[in-house]
């Protein structure tokens, strides 16, 4: 574990009287003047927020003996604007956030806010002067020594004992806030950040190896995450410890009133102070080995009472043995075989489900999974689901394991949402085949795995290898190529499921969110293939090779006549002609895929000879006497297949192209699969914290899914297209 440590601090600052004297609310000129006129607006629903100023620290020594640098104080003030306005520093709860800090800094040694209340809650409060006094918390990486500048934690020096002269203070050290809150009294009594300090200290000799085993170890640095520090920086501070220790008697300058043997009889309350915290750390190191001992409740139980007022060693070696006899029962209890509830000696699916697996086949099914059974009526509401997964039954948005019906976290229902989606987008994505089309006319190219343009290079020109005789030399042949790029664009969106929807349990809105994102994505790749063909009048893209249109006479593969039989077989000897590059030799392939609107779709199957009956050639007087060379694939001249391009708007334009496993033309490359080879699907993307983003904010679980990819086209030979008055 790092040595590194980001734990929780949370200050109380807490006057002695109302501070309404530092209350400015924005608006009106008199703060109780304009108290009623607010009341009534708030409770004919009129007003939706209410600003006012406040100051909720000051800098300076305090009688917890701790502060923070000077300099950081600015840094550390600017760093509460955006973070939340909660009661009582409950951040688990997301009921008890009333507002948001917009503003914050430190004016004088005064740190002043400026607080954005929300909630209908918080403004009543406010305006009924019970919303007057405020705490602040702050997440810290270390606690500094002023004493001798090194890590309080590496140190022997105690706080508030006087060294040389001098009070030992602490400072915390890289700041940063957290959030404010409304308390009603200090958060901490008495010593309490001098046991909460002593405890990391403890974690910090544990982690050490001072005292205890290899499993203490692994505890001690679980317990020390996450760590809540309370601390009262207010006037009260601690009374009864600073006059024990000016009173207690020095030793070479120091005041000795920690070391264990050692507290005079004139600090008696310091004294029990001190017992009482370190009766309370053995107390949380056995809990802490406990919780990771493995042990049954009932063992656990055994354990901490025979090891009640014992030290850790002996608690260890009790757990050490209570391990061994819960073995030694599991190993006596196994079951050897498994045979079928009925006895018939069949095991059926729903036999071996856990409980998550039927909660995660119904809100799968509840998605639109139609591959999935039917629930139980009692599973097909999202919003009780929701609140089985999820522990919420007062619908805070905040995961309650107290109601949990399942071995769940706070990330289960995200990973389960996940799950459905992923298969969702799936059965989706199989299902549009009509917006697919362009998918086997492109090559996938591969790529490095950046998002940097591509280089699509047609490299050809070796039509004919020449003869190399007895002891001769090979010959370099001349290489014909075509240089063109992509650039990849990222596209996307996100659409929110409101706590709302799962709440009225709205099925139909909830199955329509990744039915409508996957459909979006799929349509947006197939109209920019589309688009190639169609752009600039119908004649395409201009080529970086020769700065021609891709479709141009001086190419050979731009056409005037409608589609019929002549004109496919002009296209297709024209394509049959276009010349390699570096050489005069002829492409010699056939166009295997031909391009048409949907008003030509049945006009190609017609002359492709797609259907039933003779399939012959129709003649002019619409009988099918004649033979259709189109009607079936030969070697090397595969029967040609009719595409529609759902975007074309043209109802006479047609187009036509070479099988890309033979000579790629089009191509794309995804961002998400650098191997190419294949179109992969969208990505989709859930939130996966609740405390975080548009959950916390809004109750809404964003759902957002991304296409990144690029496309373009390398060459005008293989392709050509038919542009119809």
């Amino acid at each position: 574990m790092s040595e590194k440590r980001k734990g929780p601090g949370v200050p109380d600052v807490e006057y002695g009287e109302p501070t309404l004297g530092v209350l400015g609310l924005v608006g009106p000129d008199s703060l109780f003047e304009g108290r009623p006129t607010l009341r009534e607006q708030l409770r004919a629903g009129e007003l939706i927020e209410l600003n006012f100023e406040a100051v909720v620290f000051r800098a300076g020594s305090n009688r917890n003996h701790v502060r923070f640098a000077d300099g950081d104080l600015s840094g550390f003030a600017e760093s509460f604007t955006g973070k939340p306005f909660l009661r009582n520093h409950d951040v688990q709860d997301v009921g008890s956030r009333d507002g948001l800090i917009t503003g914050s800094a430190m004016v004088g040694n005064e740190m002043r806010q400026t607080i954005r209340l929300t909630t209908e809650r918080g403004m009543r409060d406010f305006l009924d002067g019970v919303l007057d006094r405020f705490s602040i918390g702050w997440f810290f990486d270390g606690v500094k020594c002023l004493t001798c500048g090194k890590d309080w934690m590496e140190c022997e020096h105690v706080p508030g004992r006087v060294y040389d002269g001098k009070v030992c203070e602490l400072e915390f050290v890289n700041v940063e806030g957290k959030e404010t809150s409304a308390v009603n009294a200090p958060a901490v009594d008495g010593t309490g950040v001098i046991r909460q300090l002593a405890m990391l200290k403890e974690a910090r000799m544990v982690r050490q190896g001072v005292g205890s085993s290899e499993e203490g170890v692994g505890v001690a640095e679980g317990r020390e995450e996450g760590r809540v520090m309370d601390v009262e920086v207010g006037p009260k501070g601690i009374p009864e410890l600073q006059p024990q220790l000016q009173e207690a008697p020095a030793v070479n300058g120091v005041v000795e009133v920690l070391a264990a043997g050692s507290v005079p009889a004139e600090a008696p309350g310091l004294a029990a102070q001190m017992r009482a915290m370190q009766a309370e750390m053995a107390e949380q190191r056995r809990e802490a080995l406990l919780a990771a001992s493995g042990l049954s409740a009932a063992g656990q139980a055994a354990v901490r009472l025979a090891g009640a007022d014992r030290d850790i060693s002996f608690v260890q070696q009790l757990i050490g043995a209570q391990r061994a006899v819960e073995a030694e029962a599991v190993e006596r209890s196994l079951v050897r075989g498994i045979r079928s509830v009925g006895g018939d000696g069949v095991i059926t699916a729903g036999q071996m489900q856990t409980p998550q697996d039927r909660v995660q086949s119904a809100l799968n099914w509840l998605m639109g999974i139609r591959t999935e059974a039917v629930p139980p009526p009692n599973m097909r509401s999202i919003r009780d689901l929701y609140q089985a997964i999820t522990g919420d039954v007062n619908w805070y948005g905040m995961f309650n394991p107290e109601w949990a019906q399942l071995s769940a976290n706070t990330t289960t229902l995200a990973g389960m949402v996940t799950n459905a989606l992923n298969k969702i987008v799936r059965q989706h994505y199989d299902n549009l085949i009509t917006y697919r089309w362009y998918e086997p006319l492109v090559s996938v190219v591969p790529h490095d795995g950046t998002t940097q343009s591509v280089q699509l290079i047609m490299v050809d020109g070796v039509a004919n290898l020449p003869t190399v005789s007895e002891g001769a030399a090979y010959t370099e042949a001349t290489v014909g190529d075509s240089k063109e790029s992509m650039s990849f664009t990222k596209r996307g969106h996100y659409v929110g499921i409101t706590l709302e929807a799962i709440r009225k349990s709205d099925i139909q809105r909830i199955q329509a969110i990744p039915r409508e994102m996957i459909k979006a994505s799929i349509r947006t790749r197939s109209a920019a293939i589309a688009g190639l063909f169609s752009q600039a009048s119908g004649v395409g893209p201009t080529l970086a090779d020769d700065s021609k249109a891709l479709f141009h006479t001086d190419h050979g593969n731009l056409l005037t006549a409608a589609l019929a039989d002549t004109a496919w077989a002009a296209a297709r000897a024209g394509i049959w002609a276009q010349t390699v590059p570096g050489t005069s030799s002829p492409l010699g392939l056939w166009p295997t895929f031909c391009l048409v609107p949907i008003e030509l779709f049945d006009t190609a199957l017609t002359l492709f000879g797609y259907g039933s009956g003779d399939v012959g050639k129709p003649n002019s007087a619409g009988t099918a006497s004649e033979v259709n060379p189109y009607g079936m694939s030969r070697s090397g001249d595969p029967r040609p297949i009719p595409v529609a391009v759902p975007e074309w708007t043209d109802a006479n334009d047609w187009a036509y192209l070479v099988d890309p496993r033979l000579h790629p033309v089009i191509h794309m490359a995804y961002a998400n699969a650098p191997q190419g080879g294949a179109h992969p699907l969208p990505e989709i993307f859930e939130v996966a914290s609740e405390t975080s983003g548009l959950m916390f904010t809004n109750d809404t679980l964003p759902v957002k899914i991304r296409d990144w990819w690029g496309y373009g086209v390398s060459t005008y030979i293989g392709v050509g297209k038919n542009n119809v008055a």
